[in-house]
């Protein structure tokens, strides 16, 4: 018995799988018939409070978070603890220390002013130039 080597040259162009005739016509008809019957439901109307819902949550999360942060910063604030114990950054330099700035510290100050300045506009000058 002669034993064939390459099964795959036989098969290259052959369809392997065969539908029966007139497998699909009427194959829609045929699935549909064999499905059970369900009822519809009927759809019942959706009420005004299911429609706001979402945004009476997101109203009552807002309010707890203003809630939430007057209670952590607004007492602070209220006692005059604010600069010591919150987020916020008090920008005000108060008078004593300005009085305080001897005449060593007004000239270092002023030579770092000017060093700033001059970097500042070299920097500047770089920006304008450059191409």
């Amino acid at each position: 018995m002669k034993k064939e080597e390459n099964n795959l040259d036989r098969l290259e162009r052959t369809n392997p799988f065969r539908v029966p005739d007139g497998y699909m016509e009427g194959l829609t008809e045929r699935i549909m018939s064999q499905l059970p019957e369900k009822p519809r439901e009927e759809e019942k109307p959706i009420s005004l409070l299911d429609r706001i819902r979402p945004w009476l949550y997101m109203a009552a999360v807002f309010a707890g978070l203003g809630l939430f942060f007057e209670a952590i910063v607004g007492d602070e604030a209220l006692n005059g603890n604010a600069a010591a114990d919150s987020l916020l950054v008090d920008t005000k330099i108060p008078v004593e220390s300005l009085e305080a700035i001897d005449d060593e510290d007004e000239e270092y100050l002023e030579y770092l002013e000017t060093q700033y300045t001059n970097y500042l506009m070299s920097e500047s000058d770089e920006l304008e130039y450059s191409e």
